[in-house]
């Protein structure tokens, strides 16, 4: 049986095929070798992608820089009289961080000490 995704290379060279939507063709640079796309149609493709894979493809800049979540992480949290809309435990641990403007107000990340529930208000 043949991989799933031999398809995309070149059956002599092993070279990725390229395709011309012009031409209707995927073709070999190497070898010259060509498969008509209509050849292609039954073929189902699937990826998977995440948003550090978007923000690195269109060169963003993380939102919450990697070493603020990291010493935000350390911090010693305070604890609030609040229910846990996860579990109904009463006593949420929380802490704040500034992730929007600075005349805006802070963002609260509230965690639950019972059953690990996470969520977070804008103030």
């Amino acid at each position: 049986m043949a991989d799933q995704n031999s398809w995309m290379f070149c059956p002599y060279s092993g070279y990725m095929l390229e395709f011309d939507a012009v031409r209707g063709v995927a073709h070999c640079p190497q070898t010259g070798y060509t498969k008509k796309l209509e050849d292609l149609e039954h073929i189902k493709l699937m990826s998977r992608t995440n948003m550090e894979d978007y923000r690195r493809q269109y060169q963003l800049e993380p939102l919450v820089k990697e070493d603020l979540l990291q010493k935000q992480g350390n911090r010693v949290r305070a604890t609030v009289d609040e229910t846990c809309p996860g579990c109904g435990h009463r006593g949420l641990e929380f802490y704040t961080m500034q992730l929007r403007s600075a005349d805006e107000g802070q963002t609260v990340f509230y965690e639950c000490t019972k059953c690990g529930h996470k969520y977070s208000t804008n103030n």
